[in-house]
Order: structure tokens, then C-alpha cells, then sequence
């Protein structure tokens, strides 16, 4: 898929006007974040990480110009089994089970495994990893958090979560003598007076999978 395709297939897929997506990839393909060609040579396919890298800054921003920054903050914080949220029936997966189910470390890693599901499994296993293992994908902005987390239902009735964290960190170490917060080096202050909290569901994920595979491998699942 290139680039205008894939465009116009994310437009689709996370319900955004045509022109905020190509702005956005435009943003990233500058920053070298997405899969470009030299000068003369064939337009590139699009990737599993392109997809997750875009993905990223729908989730962790509203503004194009902050997308580059967003998506370098988040894609590289890694799988944090350590995190806990005080909330009933949130419950962090660990390690063991981690490995178990993803491949990567890093959240843009992880995410672009799940993109890669359909061309490594094939269309129909895909849909059944899909089915047994159902995880979600949010972003809360301002503590730096990513999270891909799966309903734990009881009844019929959603009693919590498993959830794989991915948490950076608000401010920087306080130095000694320090009494004030810093930024992290590098990064910008995200504004948190109003809290923002960004989902897209499985299917999704999956949807955007199928269409990333190379034609001949979707002909051939069919």
C-alpha cells in the first residue's frame, strides 16, 4: 500500500477529514518517522510501523504541529510491568504472559506487531488471535501513559481489566536542592487542565492490519 492509499485508508478507518491525515504523515515523513524513497526511486510500501507511528499521533495529540514530538515521547516508552493504577479490577500483565502474546518493548513496537498480525498469520489466523486475545489500545496524554488493555468480564458484566502498560515519565528527577519540577529534557510540558483520554478498539487494529498486506497474500487468504 503507498502512501497515498494508506492515507486515505486511515481516514477511513479512524473516521478524520482526509486533509488533517496527509498533514500529519506529511509532519512524520519530514522528521524521518515514516517510510520514504530516495529521490527518483519507487514510492515505498507502507509498513506496520508506519501504521503505528500515525496511530500514535491520532492518539496522543489533536494538533499536527505537536505530532512529531508525541509519537518520538511515546513510541519509545517501553512495557512497564511494575505500573498499577488503584482501580478495582485493573490488573497488569506480566511478563511471562506478556512475551506469550506480543513481540517488541517498546509501545510503537508493539503496536506495529499487532499491525503485522494479518501478513505473518494470514487473514483467517489473524482473525482468531484476534478473537482470543481482544486488547484495545488508549493513550492518556498528560501522565504519559499508553495502555493496551482487554475487558475481564464475569457474567456478562465487565468486572475489570488486563492491561499492558506503558508509562514515561511527567517530569524530570528532582536534582539535589531542587524543590521545583522540571520537564523531561527534550521533551515539552503537555498541558493537562483538561484531561484527555484516546481509544481505538481491536478491530481496528485489525482492519488496518488486512489492508497493509501485500495484494498477492490478501488474494491468497481469500
Amino acid at each position: 500500500m503507498k502512501s497515498a492509499a494508506f492515507n486515505k485508508m486511515i481516514a477511513n478507518e479512524l473516521k478524520v477529514p482526509l486533509n488533517v491525515v496527509t498533514d500529519v504523515t506529511r509532519r512524520l515523513k519530514e522528521a524521518g518517522l515514516l517510510s520514504t524513497a530516495p529521490r527518483g526511486a519507487p514510492a515505498p510500501d507502507m509498513t506496520p510501523l508506519d501504521a503505528a507511528r500515525v496511530i500514535l499521533a491520532f492518539l496522543t495529540t489533536d494538533r499536527p504541529v505537536e505530532c512529531v514530538e508525541r509519537v518520538r515521547r511515546f513510541g519509545q516508552i517501553k512495557y512497564s510491568p511494575s505500573f498499577r493504577k488503584s482501580i478495582r479490577g485493573y490488573v497488569t500483565i506480566q511478563p511471562d504472559e506478556f512475551a506469550e502474546i506480543f513481540e517488541g518493548e517498546t509501545f510503537e513496537e508493539v503496536l506495529a506487531y499487532l499491525f503485522s498480525l494479518p501478513e505473518r498469520l494470514g487473514i483467517e489466523r489473524a482473525c482468531q488471535w484476534s478473537d482470543q486475545h481482544i486488547f484495545h489500545v488508549r493513550v492518556e496524554p498528560f501522565p504519559v501513559l499508553g495502555e493496551l488493555f482487554s475487558p475481564i468480564r464475569e457474567d456478562g458484566e465487565i468486572t475489570g481489566e488486563r492491561v499492558v502498560p506503558f508509562k514515561g515519565k511527567v517530569w524530570a528527577d528532582l536534582a539535589e536542592g531542587e524543590k521545583m519540577p522540571r520537564p523531561v529534557e527534550g521533551w515539552t510540558i503537555i498541558k493537562g487542565g483538561i484531561r484527555v483520554q484516546r481509544e481505538i478498539i481491536g478491530m481496528t487494529f485489525l482492519m488496518i492490519g488486512i489492508a497493509l498486506m501485500p495484494e498477492d497474500d490478501t488474494e491468497g487468504a481469500q
